[in-house]
């Protein structure tokens, strides 16, 4: 998902040299233009509301 997001902002213009880490990209993009994953957050969001968790399984842990 990370490389997704990562893609996306190359698309968008946004240079991310190899070297730097996740966490400084977003950090980078957030600082510049919050809305940008404040968009993705949102869908995110969205999707895992749709995840049903298995009870059984989650009594096990």
């Amino acid at each position: 998902m990370g490389n997704e997001l990562i893609n996306k902002f190359k698309n968008m213009g946004i240079q991310v040299e190899k070297t730097k880490s996740r966490h400084e990209i977003f950090s980078t993009v957030f600082r510049d233009d919050p809305e940008v994953l404040m968009s993705q957050t949102s869908f995110f969001s969205q999707q895992l509301a749709c995840i049903k968790p298995d009870k059984r399984k989650m009594s096990e842990l």
